[in-house]
């Protein structure tokens, strides 16, 4: 069985939401020292903490695709210059944003 946000809370005599802010890596959550986050995740980590359970693994697997891409295009147009690595992102944003509001038009509106 994984720990629990309470059991990693007890173990280090945390409120829960600290804990969960944290491991979320929410607002206010990257505001405490090194030291904690160190210890937050470290005892996490210990007692067998499930991190999927906040997506962070998710997050960053995104984050790493998202970085990946963008490098790649970088790296196949070497004569590139920051206009044209700055116009590749901004069409990028521009087409998935399309996409969402073609996909989710109930929550960005027809």
């Amino acid at each position: 069985m994984s720990a629990t946000l309470r059991d990693i809370a007890q173990a280090l005599k945390l409120e829960v939401e600290q804990v969960r802010r944290i491991l979320s890596e929410s607002p206010g959550g990257s505001k405490v020292s090194r030291d904690l986050l160190d210890r937050v995740f470290g005892t996490a980590r210990k007692l067998g903490y499930d991190f999927k359970k906040l997506k962070i693994g998710k997050q960053m697997g995104l984050r790493k695709a998202i970085f990946e891409e963008i490098l790649q295009q970088i790296e196949a147009h070497p004569s590139w210059g920051r206009s044209d690595i700055v116009k590749y992102l901004q069409q990028s944003s521009e087409m998935i944003e399309r996409v969402h509001k073609r996909s989710f038009k109930d929550e960005f509106g027809a």
